[in-house]
């Protein structure tokens, strides 16, 4: 997410109170972040070229619970303020480029630095109540639809709701897209925890690893998504609390992407579902779950 632009007249006029409050009073030391391949435009910016202002109402909470004195790769929320009903934050810039297309090294730094996180937070909590909720809104609900398309594939699910109750548990980015780690060419930079949670550790591991634009590309080759996943269990098996044998360790993975895939089968239009990537995918995930 470090492509940026220049600010047009109608930006700066829209937020200038914003820049203000952060001590900018001209528009040709910002930047704004945007994502040409994915079109899309971000209120995150660049500031005098070493300063990310970001609007976000959860990131100071978030680093202030689980980062702030850490040895982690996660960016220092450095200040906040609010304008309006929005708040802002600041934060250091790192100057690298996103996981996409990442190589099998780069993918390792991050496996490294996600098993750093998610050892040290294995086994602090096991938020029953958040767990239960999650499942229902993002697991239970994307089923709901998806089923439809799958009959006689209840009763894997029911093996796939007893797992995610039963996983260890750990801090869960939980949008943990290639786009959120920065590469600077030494580690990966892990950001945006805004949705961060105590949840089944497996969760962020196939949207790392699978989840790709919209013709089918993957974000990450296959050979990237395999050192992702080695580097990870190797980090996470030196901590004892982590007894997920390998076997166990490639259902869960497997259970991370049907997660995954089923919310793209629920979002999908009706007429078009049988005909999508995400609807073959789901059905081979579904096939590999069987013989659970």
């Amino acid at each position: 997410m470090n492509e940026n632009r220049r600010l047009t007249a109608e930006e700066w006029a829209e937020f200038a109170p914003v820049f203000e409050k952060a001590g900018v009073f001209g528009a040709d030391s910002v930047r704004r972040f945007i994502d040409s391949r994915l079109n899309k435009i971000y209120d995150v910016f660049l500031l005098d070229d070493n300063l990310v202002l970001k609007k976000s109402d959860r990131d100071k909470e978030k680093f202030e619970k689980y980062f702030a004195g850490h040895d982690f790769s996660v960016p220092e929320i450095l200040s906040s303020f609010r304008n309006g009903d929005n708040c802002w934050v600041t934060m250091p810039y790192i100057d690298g480029s996103d996981a996409r297309d990442c190589s099998p090294e780069e993918a390792r730094l991050v496996g490294r630095e996600l098993a750093k996180i998610q050892s040290y937070y294995l086994g602090t909590g096991t938020n029953p109540d958040g767990c239960k909720s999650y499942f229902e809104r993002k697991v239970l609900r994307f089923w709901e639809k998806s089923r439809n398309y799958f009959p006689g594939c209840d009763g894997i699910f029911e093996k796939i709701e007893a797992r995610f109750f039963s996983a260890p548990r750990t801090l869960v980015h939980d949008d943990f897209l290639p786009i959120n780690a920065l590469l600077d060419g030494r580690t990966a930079w892990l950001i945006d925890w805004t949705y961060a949670d105590i949840l089944p550790y497996f969760l962020d591991l196939g949207r790392f690893s699978f989840v790709g634009y919209k013709d089918g590309k993957r974000y990450i080759s296959p050979e990237s998504a395999k050192a992702f996943l080695r580097t990870y269990y190797e980090e996470m098996s030196k901590n004892p609390l982590f007894t997920v044998d390998r076997q166990d360790f490639q259902q869960d993975i497997t259970i991370s992407a049907f997660c995954q895939y089923s919310m793209f089968v629920y979002y999908k239009d009706e007429e078009k579902v049988k005909e999508s990537e995400d609807y073959r995918e789901l059905g081979r995930i579904l096939g590999e779950l069987d013989g659970m």
